[in-house]
């Protein structure tokens, strides 16, 4: 049984760990390893600990995954969204999507940038109530889909 849990400080380190190996396909993909989620640091993850919300999903005490919601106004940045390679593909990613999203009742909406290179990236944020605004160029290779879940009208 996987459990949805608040990180706290000391699961920096495992929070890390776990983002450096979900995303290094992605890099792999990307011909590029200086991708955000490789390059940020344990101190950036203690520090959104310390300030946001960043969730873990546990299977016991392991931590097998995690995601971070930024509150700025009336708009919540989904980011860090990193599952275990080895626990992909058994919904934790959606678990944790749902319990950030559940975290901030009081938001109007949702938005998050996912790499379209990464086979399943973009329909895995759809098949959520995610729509694609826009599409940009990151580097020659990287087009990032940026992504809006607006929640206000489902509240009425």
């Amino acid at each position: 049984m996987h459990t949805i849990t608040p990180a706290v400080a000391a699961d920096a380190a495992a929070i890390h760990d776990i983002q450096m190996r979900a995303f290094a396909e992605e890099g792999r993909l990307s011909e590029n390893l200086q991708i955000p989620p490789l390059t940020e640091d344990v101190a950036a993850i203690e520090l959104h600990i310390r300030t946001q919300t960043v969730l873990t999903a546990r299977d016991g005490e392991r931590i097998i995954g995690s995601a971070r919601g930024i509150v700025e106004g009336a708009v919540c940045t989904i980011r860090g969204v990193s599952v275990e390679p080895s626990y992909q593909g058994q919904g934790i990613g959606a678990l944790l999507l749902r319990a950030i999203e559940q975290a901030h009742p009081g938001v109007e909406r949702f938005v998050l940038t996912t790499n379209t290179l990464v086979p399943g990236n973009v329909s895995f944020y759809e098949r959520r109530g995610y729509q694609v605004t826009e599409l940009a160029s990151y580097t020659d290779r990287i087009v990032l889909a940026h992504m809006v879940k607006a929640v206000s009208a489902q509240r009425t």
